[in-house]
């Protein structure tokens, strides 16, 4: 059953970076609002559940992104997804970025959870939305896509301190994912280039008011984990980025 759809978008002057490209956070909220308005056509959003009386919301658990070309300012970007698996409590939708001729700038996929807004505990997946897994496309990584995730750094190439502001809080009442993308990116030296493969991990929630602590450490050559935590140890979010300082860009 093909239930995938293309959603377009423009970056704009305010999702670019000092290079006039599209950061890695714009991007993730590309990716981001593709899957709502694709989980908006297939009836399982979460105004749809709104509207039924669920009091029930989708969460981003899982992410890898891998970036072959950054889009430039101004230019259309098409952001093709669709569910591409899952099980009881897990469901998997992959991506595909394309720019406007068609020519692939990345791929990307995700695993997502359903949590009861009171309780904040995991809720079943619906039977409904496994029923929209789209089995006319092969998955984007294959069968891996994720690699296992440790923080065992005792010293950090980089660490810094933020305080999640309101302004930083989504739909289900915490900090939003891009946000962390955001703070991670701050402990990786400059003169890196570019982020070519991104993989997070989320393991628990911070509010409007909370402060984080952003943690960077060089493995190898380019490839550096992540880590943001509480202030009692509590780990909110682990990463892996890895950074290519001669991908090429396609210049206007």
């Amino acid at each position: 059953m093909m239930t995938g759809r293309e959603y377009n978008f423009q970056v704009r002057s305010y999702e670019c970076g000092a290079n006039g490209e599209a950061t890695l956070p714009a991007i993730c909220n590309y990716l981001q609002e593709a899957a709502s308005l694709n989980a908006k056509a297939l009836a399982f959003s979460r105004s749809d559940f709104d509207t039924a009386g669920e009091t029930i919301s989708w969460v981003l658990t899982r992410m890898r992104v891998k970036i072959d070309r950054y889009p430039r300012w101004e230019e259309p970007v098409v952001v093709a997804t669709w569910p591409s698996g899952g099980h009881r409590i897990v469901a998997a939708r992959d991506f595909e970025i394309r720019s406007a001729d068609g020519a692939r700038c990345g791929i990307a996929t995700s695993e997502w959870m359903l949590i009861n807004l009171s309780s904040r505990k995991v809720v079943a997946i619906p039977p409904s939305v496994l029923a929209c897994v789209d089995t006319s496309c092969p998955p984007v990584f294959g069968n891996a896509p994720f690699s296992r995730l440790r923080w065992n750094c005792h010293e950090a190439t980089d660490a810094q301190t933020f305080r999640a502001r309101r302004v930083d809080i989504d739909l289900n009442h915490h900090v939003n994912n891009v946000h962390y993308v955001e703070w991670l990116l701050e402990t990786v030296p400059e003169g890196k280039g570019r982020c070519s493969d991104f993989e997070i991990i989320f393991r628990s929630e911070a509010v409007a008011g909370n402060e984080v602590r952003a943690e960077g450490v060089e493995v190898e050559p380019g490839v550096f984990i992540h880590r943001i935590s509480s202030p009692d140890g509590r780990d909110h979010v682990l990463a892996r980025t890895r950074w290519n300082g001669s991908m090429a860009c396609e210049e206007e």
